[in-house]
């Protein structure tokens, strides 16, 4: 956070701050958090990277904010100074309810079947206190993920345990949740959808530097429109540069084989447009594309992420591929997501360029980031590579 300009000396009212955030929504948590109640925005704007990265990271919104003097602000009063047109993605997840009706079912790790949950209405019942949950809680701990925990059955059997005993067990329930889950083997057609700005193109550019340089194969990529208009600038010179063949046509494309495997790229699709996704199944069909990866942006609220998985699951969603994994303030969300989602988990990206960390190793990251170091030190520390 940068201090653009101090209009008083000896106190905080009348400073201004720019902030660069990657939306309206981290824009008003950041204030709120860093600047208090008593902030407002006096300007917002989009930025670019510079250079090669303005091809391959996601634009971010300049925002300059100024501390005003006490007064009773709310969080309502703090958006209402942000521009209409960012808040529209913020509000788009009301939305769910309408198209959460028609979504998959999830099969519960128990066997039983049960909608994804819908994050708006979330599933009734209160979390019986007791010390584990307390403390996970204080820590932050999703609540939908421990509810999910207390309904284990056997939970009874940890839940009075001391810490160290409950956390290993929660750690192996977790584990054993995941793996039981159908995993879905990749096909040599692999296509990358989702949202707008959620690092779609710097997911596939990781995925082809893997290819090239791990799994020493050939891969193709074809561009695709779909109805909408997808640039290739970004793309075109990271294809380039480690020698990938890009094309626009389908018909020109040799056929796709385990070693020169067919990656696609798809343009953004906007959650509140369902006739871009619609159009999108269409195309993955003809082209007969067998690997189906839903990319979010792990930093997003939980609400959007389960807006992202409800939508995709009507083009036939196979796998998901999670961006921001550094980002994420609080992963514990994402178990509830992954678990429930039956989308096989293919990889976890950091960073929002094209050298960042990428691991397909899903289940070792999500668990090393569950637990906060600080429970590592009341005893845990033993189990931390579990």
């Amino acid at each position: 956070m940068e201090v653009v300009k101090e209009k008083q000396s000896e106190q905080n009212a009348g400073k201004r701050y720019k902030l660069i955030v990657r939306s309206a929504e981290e824009a008003v948590r950041v204030i709120r958090e860093k600047l208090g109640d008593n902030a407002k925005v006096l300007s917002v704007r989009q930025v670019g990277g510079e250079g090669l990265k303005r091809f391959i990271s996601s634009p971010k919104l300049e925002v300059i904010a100024e501390i005003q003097p006490p007064v009773e602000d709310t969080k309502e009063e703090i958006e209402s100074t942000l521009p209409e047109s960012l808040l529209e993605e913020k509000a788009a997840p009301t939305a769910i309810v309408s198209t959460n009706n028609n979504a998959s079912d999830a099969r519960a790790p128990g066997g039983k079947d049960t909608p994804l949950e819908d994050p708006l209405n979330p599933a009734p019942g209160t979390l019986i206190e007791n010390d584990t949950l307390s403390l996970l809680q204080k820590t932050g701990f999703d609540q939908t993920l421990l509810r999910d925990i207390q309904s284990w059955s056997n939970w009874n059997d940890f839940k009075d345990l001391p810490l160290a005993d409950a956390l290993k067990h929660i750690t192996v329930g977790l584990s054993d949740r995941y793996r039981s889950s159908t995993e879905l083997k990749t096909t040599n057609k692999v296509a990358l959808i989702g949202s707008p700005g959620v690092g779609k193109t710097t997911t596939l550019c990781k995925f082809l530097a893997h290819e090239v340089f791990m799994n020493k194969t050939c891969p193709m990529v074809l561009k695709v429109e779909s109805g909408v208009p997808n640039p290739d600038d970004a793309l075109r010179i990271f294809c380039e540069v480690v020698g990938v063949t890009l094309f626009r046509q389908a018909e020109s494309v040799p056929e796709a084989t385990d070693q020169a495997p067919l990656y696609l790229d798809f343009p953004g699709l906007s959650l509140s447009n369902l006739e871009d996704w619609s159009t999108t199944k269409a195309t993955l069909d003809k082209l007969e594309v067998g690997t189906r990866v839903l990319v979010i942006n792990g930093a997003y609220d939980k609400d959007v992420l389960f807006k992202n998985i409800n939508t995709a699951n009507h083009l036939g969603a196979t796998h998901l591929a999670i961006t921001h994994f550094d980002e994420i303030a609080n992963s514990t969300k994402l178990w509830p997501l992954i678990i429930r989602s039956n989308l096989t988990p293919l990889c976890i990206c950091n960073g929002q360029n094209v050298t960042g960390d990428f691991t397909t190793g899903v289940l070792n990251q999500m668990i090393s980031r569950t637990f906060p170091e600080e429970l590592y030190a009341k005893g845990f520390s033993s189990y931390q590579h579990l």
